[in-house]
């Protein structure tokens, strides 16, 4: 057997190292072999050694020009790695040469989700099942992908199929909790990213995904533990951290949701939510001044979150600040006009300023929307 043919051989066996050493040879002897250097790039990414994969393939497409499978086994390497305009590309070529290659089309479904063009995916993910019927992969995805353009009963449609012909699928599951999350059900989504993580228990997303399912069901404790194994995965992941100090806010823990809040501060200093989250646990602690400077940063990023401008507007007001009070509700009541505790705050305010008529219009029109407002 020539060194190639046994090159092919280890390969059938998943004897990586072993193909390599034969395909090295194999060049050595031949160096214009291009089915030797697809052969070897083959069993490169199956190592994770991606970049001497990608030298690989580009060796084999310089040589052979319409081989769809190094264009699609280059694009794959490329999707691990995070590139997906090139990626895209050679996914492009691959379906020219060989339209009837249906991993090609789901993977090319896979960039175009990561690209959020969901349209795309769609289409890709419907080329993949007429050609491949049976691949619960494609279903799931394109569930995913149905999910994300609103369409949930489609989405739970094709994730039941996936989950039919794989059971042991987890990302089904989790897609599936995601999609069941969006319509409110969130003792379904609670029970499928259960399943997800008895499959894959080393998942952060769906540690977190389930962590907000568990706070939809204000089910404290139980989204601290999964906010703290999603954490534990993944330490770098902001929007956990501000989660987390949400629910020890739910729980007067004060302290514990300000240090959540900084960390997710320094990892994401842009992320308005965590800093007008920790302003509100600062104006719990009572500490006004620092929950205001929290606030005036939260509004810079996002100067139009009328529920940041009404906290703010409070803490001016505790401040017995009631002109900029003031200021604050009418911005919050020009996004919301329905804002009722926003009417009733500024009409607090207007009448410690001597405004009692534009106090009864406000605290009126505020309880017109809620009549229990101002009752204790």
């Amino acid at each position: 057997m020539n060194r190639y043919g046994r090159g092919v051989a280890y390969s059938s066996k998943e004897q990586w190292s072993r193909a390599i050493e034969d395909y090295n040879k194999a060049l050595e002897l031949n160096p214009k072999l291009a089915a030797a250097f697809y052969s070897r790039g083959f069993a490169l990414q199956k190592q994770d050694q991606l970049d001497r994969a990608l030298q690989d393939f580009d060796q084999a497409i310089g040589l052979d020009p319409e081989n769809a499978s190094a264009f699609a086994l280059r694009g794959s390497v490329l999707l691990r790695k995070g590139e997906l305009d090139r990626a895209l590309s050679d996914f492009d070529r691959a379906i020219k040469i060989d339209p009837n290659d249906a991993t090609t089309f789901y993977n090319r479904g896979v960039v175009y989700s990561r690209k959020r063009q969901w349209d795309a995916a769609v289409a890709d993910f419907e080329q993949a099942i007429r050609l491949q019927p049976d691949d619960a992969s494609a279903f799931a995805y394109r569930g995913a992908a149905w999910q994300r353009r609103g369409e949930l009963d489609r989405a739970i449609k094709d994730l039941d199929r996936a989950i039919e012909l794989d059971g042991h699928l987890a990302v089904a599951f989790a897609f599936r909790g995601a999609a069941n999350s969006a319509k409110g059900e969130w003792d379904r989504a609670i029970q499928d990213y259960t399943r997800a993580l008895e499959i894959e228990p080393h998942n952060a997303a769906t540690f977190y995904n389930r962590g907000v399912a568990y706070s939809r069901k204000q089910q404290w404790d139980d989204a601290i533990q999964d906010f703290d194994r999603a954490i534990r995965l993944d330490p770098n992941d902001a929007s956990v951290f501000h989660n987390r100090g949400f629910a020890h806010r739910k729980l007067d823990q004060l302290d514990a949701a300000i240090q959540d809040f900084d960390q997710a501060i320094q990892l994401d200093p842009n992320d308005a939510v965590a800093f007008a989250l920790r302003g509100a646990a600062w104006q719990r602690k009572g500490e006004l001044d620092r929950a205001i400077q929290d606030y005036d940063r939260a509004l810079e990023i996002d100067p139009n979150d009328a529920t940041t401008l009404y906290n703010r507007g409070a803490a001016n007001s505790g401040r017995r600040q009631w002109d900029q009070a003031i200021q604050d509700y009418d911005r919050a009541i020009k996004l919301e006009p329905k804002f009722a505790p926003a009417l009733f705050s500024r009409g607090v305010a207007k009448k410690q300023l001597g405004d009692r008529a534009g106090a009864e219009a406000d605290i009126a029109a505020a309880r017109q929307i809620d009549p229990d407002i101002g009752k204790w």
